[in-house]
C-alpha cells in the first residue's frame, strides 16, 4: 500500500508586505491520498487558496515540510516545481483561465507542449480527451465560442492532459448555472473513481456535500476534517525530478504567431517599428553602396583598379630590365586569380615633329589591344577621333592619337589635328584621335586647371597600335610595361603579390615589382568607410529608437498578459520557457519586419535615388544582414521584458485580472 500522496506537516505561510506580516496559514497538517474527492471550506480569507497553491507547487511554505509520494518537495527548485505542476497536478480555476489565442484543442494541448509530447500525438490526445467529455464537436472553437460550462471542461480536460494525479480546481462551479455546474461536479467525481485526488475548493455547501472529504479552515488553521486518508495499491508515483521538459522551438513559434494574430494592433506596432528601422538601415546602406560603386568606378578610370608589373636589377654599375613579354601578359591573364585583363605596352622616347614645330621628349605607347580586351583599359576618354584598334595593328598601320596639348604645341592653339599627319623618328603617323581630359582633372575641356600630371599626359605621350611600335617604329618585342586590370578593387593588395609569385615562377629571378595607384586607392578605401561610417551610424540610430520602440511594446504586453503567464506556470512552464515564449514571438514579429522594410527599401530604390538625388545600390549581403539585425533588435530588446514575464510570481500572476 502506497503512503499519503500528498502530506503536509507544521506548514505555514507568512506574506509580508509593507512592513506588516500576514499569517494566511498556521501550523497546518493535512494528509490526502489518491482517489480522494476533497473539499477545502472556510470562510473567505481563511486560507483556502493558499493552501491550494501550496499543495500545487504554485507556492512555497514559510516552515514546515511538504511532501509528494513521500519525497520532500519543500524547497525544490523552480524548474523541479514546474516539473511537479506539468507531471502530476491539474488546475482548474473559477474564471476557466483559458488562452484566448488557442483553440479549445490548443488549450488542452498546452500541457503537453510543455512536456515535449510530440504535436500528432499531443494532438490526438486532446482531441481524444475532448470527446470523452463531450466536446468533440468543440475541438476548433475559441474560448469566447464557448460557452461556461463548455469553458470549464475545456479546463478539465487540460488538467487531464499529462495524466495528472492530482486536480486542483478553485470555485470550479462558482461562475456557471446549477445545471452547468453539476456536469463539472459529476466530471470530477468521475476522476476521483478512476483514482485521480481531486482537491476542490469552495463556499458552496451543496458542492461541498458531493465530496468525500471536507476540510474547515479558519484563520489559516484546520478547524475540521471528516474524513481518513485513501490509499490505493494502483496509485502511480510521482516522476523522478529532472524528467526533461519545456517548450519546443517551433512550438514557440507558432505561439508566438497565434499571439501576435490575437493582438494586431500591438504585433503591427512591433513590426512597424522594426520595419522603419530596417527601412532605414537598408535605404542607408543602399546609398552607402551606391555611393561606393559610384566612386569605384570614377576611380577605376582614374586607374585605381590597375596594376603595373616591372622590375630591373643591378650588375655592376649597370640596371638590367627584368624580362616581361607577351607570352607572360597572357598567361597572367588565364592563371592569376582577380586579373580582368592585362594591357601590355611597349614605349620609347621618339622625336615629333609636324612642319617646323617639333617636341624632342616625346613618349610614344605602343597598346596591344587584343590582350586588353576593351579600350576602356586605357583609362582615357577622347575628345574627337577614335582609338586605335586591333585592326590598326594587324594591318601595320601608322595611326596615333595624341592629347590636346600636344596637338597645339604641333599644330597651333585649337587647330583641328584630326587627319594632320606628325612624324616619329621620321616616320608618318595621321592623327585618328585627340584625347579628351582625364576624370583626374577638375576640369572642363583644355584649360590652366589642367593638373601636372594631366599635363604630362598631354603634352608627351602619343598612342600607337601595337604591331606598328614592334615592327615598324621601335623593332623590338621586349615590353616596357604591363598593366593588370582587376575585377575587385577591395583585393588589389593580394593580387600584387600573387602578380609577384607568378613572375618569379615564370623566370625564377628576383626583383620583380608591382605598383598601384597608392594614393587613390587610399581615397577610395577612405571614401567608402566614411559613407558606411556615416550612413551606418544613422541607420544604427534609427534602428536604436526601433528598438525601445519595441521593449516598450513588449513591457506594455508582459502587463497585459501576466495572467497568461500564470496559466502558462500553472500548466508547467518554466521560467525559462516563458523567457523563450517571450523571445521567440518577438523574434517572429522582428523577422516579419525586417522582410517588409527591406523589401520596401529595394522596391522603392528608385523613389529614394530621385529623391536624394544620389544611386542606390544594395550588395549581396544587404538581406541577410538586414534580417540578422531585425532578429537582433528583437532579441536584445525583447530580453528585458522576457525576464521581467518569466520572474513573475505565478499565484500573483494568476489573481491578476
Amino acid at each position: 500500500m502506497n503512503s499519503a500522496l500528498l502530506e503536509l506537516e507544521g506548514v505555514s505561510r507568512v506574506f509580508s508586505g509593507d512592513g506588516v506580516a500576514t499569517e494566511a496559514l498556521a501550523d497546518v497538517d493535512l494528509k490526502i491520498g489518491a482517489g480522494e474527492f476533497v473539499c477545502i471550506t472556510g470562510a473567505s480569507g481563511s486560507g483556502k487558496t493558499t493552501l491550494l497553491n501550496i499543495l500545487g507547487c504554485l507556492d512555497r511554505p514559510t516552515a514546515g515540510t511538504y511532501r509528494i509520494a513521500g519525497a520532500d518537495a519543500t524547497a525544490l527548485p523552480s524548474d523541479d516545481l514546474a516539473r511537479l505542476r506539468r507531471e502530476t497536478f491539474g488546475f482548474v480555476f473559477q474564471n476557466y483561465s483559458l488562452l484566448e489565442s488557442a483553440t479549445a484543442c490548443g488549450n488542452v494541448e498546452l500541457p503537453g507542449t510543455y512536456a515535449r509530447i510530440a504535436g500528432k500525438r499531443r494532438r490526438r490526445r486532446a482531441r481524444g480527451i475532448l470527446e470523452s467529455i463531450g466536446l468533440g464537436d468543440r475541438v476548433d472553437h475559441r474560448p469566447s465560442e464557448l460557452s461556461g460550462g463548455e469553458q470549464q471542461r475545456v479546463a478539465i480536460a487540460r488538467a487531464l492532459m499529462n495524466d495528472a494525479q492530482v486536480i486542483l480546481a478553485d470555485e470550479p462551479t462558482g461562475a456557471l448555472d446549477t445545471a452547468q455546474g453539476d456536469e463539472v461536479l459529476a466530471l470530477l467525481e468521475r476522476l476521483a473513481e478512476r483514482g485521480h485526488a481531486v482537491i476542490l475548493v469552495t463556499h458552496d455547501p451543496s458542492v461541498a456535500a458531493r465530496a468525500h472529504r471536507r476540510i474547515e479552515l479558519a484563520d489559516g488553521r484546520v478547524v475540521a476534517d471528516d474524513g481518513g486518508v485513501a490509499t490505493f495499491e494502483d496509485a502511480p508515483a510521482v516522476g523522478e525530478a529532472g524528467r526533461g521538459g519545456g517548450i519546443p522551438w517551433l512550438a514557440a513559434v507558432r505561439g508566438g504567431w497565434a499571439s501576435m494574430r490575437s493582438r494586431p494592433l500591438a504585433a503591427a506596432l512591433t513590426v512597424l517599428s522594426v520595419a522603419l528601422g530596417i527601412w532605414s538601415v537598408v535605404a542607408l546602406l543602399g546609398l552607402a553602396e551606391g555611393a561606393r560603386r559610384d566612386a569605384l568606378g570614377v576611380i577605376e578610370r582614374m586607374g585605381a583598379n590597375r596594376l603595373s608589373v616591372g622590375g630591373y636589377e643591378i650588375v655592376g654599375n649597370r640596371v638590367l630590365w627584368l624580362p616581361r613579354n607577351l607570352a607572360d601578359a597572357q598567361a597572367m591573364e588565364r592563371q592569376v586569380a582577380n586579373v580582368a585583363s592585362v594591357l601590355p605596352w611597349l614605349e620609347q622616347q621618339v622625336l615629333a615633329n609636324a612642319g617646323s614645330r617639333q617636341v624632342d621628349d616625346l613618349r610614344v605607347r605602343a597598346v596591344n589591344l587584343a590582350e586588353a580586351k576593351t579600350n576602356d583599359n586605357v583609362s582615357w576618354p577622347l575628345e574627337r577621333g577614335t582609338f586605335v584598334s586591333q585592326a590598326d595593328s594587324d594591318t601595320l598601320a601608322q595611326v596615333s592619337v595624341i592629347g590636346r596639348v600636344l596637338a597645339d604645341r604641333l599644330f597651333g592653339s585649337g587647330a583641328d589635328a584630326l587627319g594632320e599627319t606628325i612624324y616619329f623618328d621620321g616616320l608618318p603617323f595621321e592623327v585618328t584621335g585627340v584625347l579628351a581630359a582625364h576624370p583626374l582633372d577638375p576640369s572642363e575641356g583644355y584649360s590652366s586647371r589642367l593638373t601636372e600630371a594631366g599635363k604630362l599626359i598631354q603634352e608627351t605621350i602619343a598612342f600607337i597600335p601595337f604591331r606598328t611600335g614592334v615592327e615598324v617604329l621601335f623593332g623590338k618585342e621586349e615590353l616596357s610595361r604591363m598593366d593588370v586590370f582587376v575585377e575587385d578593387v577591395s583585393r588589389i593588395d593580394q593580387t600584387a603579390r600573387d602578380l609577384r609569385d607568378f613572375m618569379y615562377r615564370r623566370h625564377g629571378r628576383e626583383g620583380y615589382t608591382v605598383t598601384n595607384e597608392a594614393l587613390r586607392l587610399a581615397a577610395y578605401r577612405e571614401l567608402s568607410d566614411l559613407h558606411f561610417g556615416i550612413f551606418g551610424t544613422i541607420a544604427g540610430v534609427a534602428l536604436l529608437v526601433g528598438g525601445f520602440g519595441i521593449m516598450t511594446v513588449t513591457l506594455a504586453a508582459v502587463d497585459q498578459r501576466t495572467p497568461e503567464i500564470g496559466i502558462r506556470m500553472a500548466v508547467g512552464a518554466r521560467r525559462r520557457d516563458i523567457t523563450a515564449q517571450f523571445l521567440v514571438e518577438t523574434a517572429v514579429a522582428t523577422t516579419l519586419g525586417g522582410a517588409a522594410g527591406t523589401l520596401l527599401s529595394i522596391v522603392g530604390s528608385p523613389l529614394l535615388a530621385q529623391l536624394a538625388d544620389a544611386p542606390v545600390a544594395f550588395a549581396p549581403w544587404v538581406v541577410p544582414v538586414a534580417l540578422g539585425c531585425a532578429m537582433a533588435t528583437g532579441l536584445v530588446f525583447g530580453i528585458a521584458p522576457a525576464r521581467r514575464a518569466a520572474r513573475l510570481d505565478p499565484v500573483t500572476a494568476l489573481a491578476t485580472e
